[in-house]
């Protein structure tokens, strides 16, 4: 019998980190600017009660600084052997090298500064930047640092060993491979994203290279019809096709419009991996029904910045292990054993890429323990996607629950011309927009402003090839098709004349 190439996955499994992953992260980083601002702290309590909670925002001077490739000043001649000897201490280099306020090093010779990127947030020089979808504006721009890449692997690869273990996979996969809609860029000579390959390390990443039903070069072409085209002629062809790993699930529905009885495409497909949770949900349930012989497993909580919870052996997304998490709730900090089971809380993420205590505006609700004793955290939604034109104060998930039974694709958004919002919809979709309305009203907030005339009725605009625009819009922002997320609120007051324009 020939040997299953995804057997080789056993051997890409990650080394465990030797001790607790914080403790050994603030080690390894204690020697940062960043840290040392807050007077290098090495343990939990320490890191908790001197490093504050930021938000992107409140990050971007420090990751400007990166991005202009500055470098904490160092001395490069005349080291001194006891120099030396601290320079391969970790967290010991900038205090033997730095500047003091005279502007001359410790030893009395004047710094030279140089310009390649390194320990402003973690110890080196980022391997990669890469960009998110960026709710409320510009995609934002988050470093990788090697350390933290391979925390994404030690997280990622073990859930494909299982995947494949568990389901018995032995043919060819298909991931999300977007088109290049970006153009290649380089920051400092930091490359911005990375192969799709890259993600999973060298052995992981060959496995999946030979085991694609879509080449991994489909991803270069940049014409969204020709990349589709292309696409569909591999994935057509691939009978032997037994999983599935996507993000978006309303990025594979776009791909299925175009095969007429994908079941009986692809009878031996085992299992559809996506977001399921959320806004995701209903695009997550039409995807089964599409796909009637896999079995649909929920993707777990994985962003640009950092992976908060993976899918384990019980399709459970449970709390990842590499990284450090805390979870707010009204105003309130916990860690994971503190939390009340069916409650909401926000996830605060500190990573090996130089996040530290960032606040990532995911909400998640603690469903009890798995199996395995690992916390068990449901996403809910955005916590930071807010609508207030006069004090109604609409979140995402209330929408989403507002919009529940609407078919589709649909998003709700301001207006700035009828001062009200605005229900967009696929131009096909029955909807009953004073269903919608009637549930709208059930923010009190909401309610007292529609009785008093500051906001108008709620409006219907169908819109043909709705998702496609959608997708078309945050690909321009920098986000690729595969990672553009479902969503049911965005607050900008731009959306209604941005979808009209394309």
């Amino acid at each position: 019998m020939a040997a299953n190439p995804w057997d080789r996955l056993s051997t890409a499994l990650p080394t465990p980190m030797a001790g607790a992953w914080l403790e050994t992260m603030l080690a390894r980083n204690s020697g940062t600017v960043y840290l040392r601002t807050y007077g290098s702290p090495r343990a939990r309590e320490e890191f908790r009660e001197r490093v504050p909670i930021v938000t992107y925002e409140e990050l971007t001077p420090w990751l400007d600084r990166i991005r202009s490739g500055e470098r904490e000043a160092r001395r490069s001649a005349g080291v001194s052997p006891a120099g030396r000897a601290a320079s391969r201490r970790p967290g010991a280099a900038h205090h033997a090298f730095t500047r003091n306020r005279s502007g001359e090093t410790p030893l009395g010779q004047p710094a030279r500064r140089q310009r390649s990127v390194g320990d402003l947030l973690f110890a080196g020089s980022p391997i990669a930047f890469e960009r998110t979808g960026g709710s409320t504006s510009a995609a934002k721009l988050i470093p990788y640092s090697a350390e933290g890449l391979r925390d994404f692997q030690r997280c990622v690869v073990p859930w494909l060993d299982t995947v494949v273990k568990t389901h018995g996979i032995t043919g060819r996969a298909y991931f999300s491979i977007s088109p290049a809609t970006r153009q290649p860029e380089r920051i400092g000579g930091i490359p911005v994203g990375l192969p799709d390959g890259a993600y999973l390390g060298d052995i992981a990443g060959a496995v999946l290279g030979e085991m694609t039903a879509v080449p991994f070069g489909v991803a270069a072409i940049d014409d969204v019809a020709l990349w589709r085209s292309e696409t569909m002629r591999h994935l057509s062809a691939a009978r032997d096709l037994e999983l599935i790993s996507v993000w978006s699930p309303t990025f594979l529905l776009s791909l299925l419009d175009q095969i007429e009885n994908p079941h009986l495409l692809w009878p031996r497909l085992k299992v559809v991996s996506c977001w399921a949770s959320a806004a995701s949900k209903p695009f997550a349930d039409a995807l089964a029904a599409r796909l009637p012989q896999a079995h649909l497993q929920p993707k777990g909580l994985l962003s640009t910045e950092t992976v908060v919870t993976v899918p384990d052996r019980d399709d459970r997304p449970v709390l990842a292990e590499h990284g450090f998490f805390e979870f707010e709730r009204d105003g309130r900090l916990y860690l994971h054993d503190e939390l009340t089971e069916s409650s909401l809380y926000e996830v605060i993420a500190t990573t090996a890429s130089g996040l530290y205590r960032y606040r990532t505006g995911d909400l998640v609700r603690y469903e009890g323990r798995s199996s395995s004793g690992l916390p068990i955290l449901e996403f809910a939604g955005r916590g930071n996607a807010v609508s207030d034109l006069v004090g109604e104060k609409l979140t995402e998930l209330f929408v989403a629950a507002c919009l529940e039974d609407v078919p589709g694709f649909r998003l709700l958004v301001p207006s700035s011309e009828s001062n009200g919002y605005v229900l967009l919809a696929d131009a096909d979709a029955a909807i009953s927009i004073d269903d919608v309305e009637r549930r709208l009203c059930g923010n009190p907030q909401y309610a007292y402003a529609r009785r008093l005339g500051q906001l108008a009725a709620l409006r219907l605009m169908p819109v043909s090839r709705l998702y496609d625009r959608y997708a078309r819009i945050q690909a321009e922002q920098g986000v690729r098709l595969g990672d553009v997320k479902p969503a049911a609120l965005r607050n900008e007051l731009s959306w209604i004349g941005r979808l009209e324009q394309s």
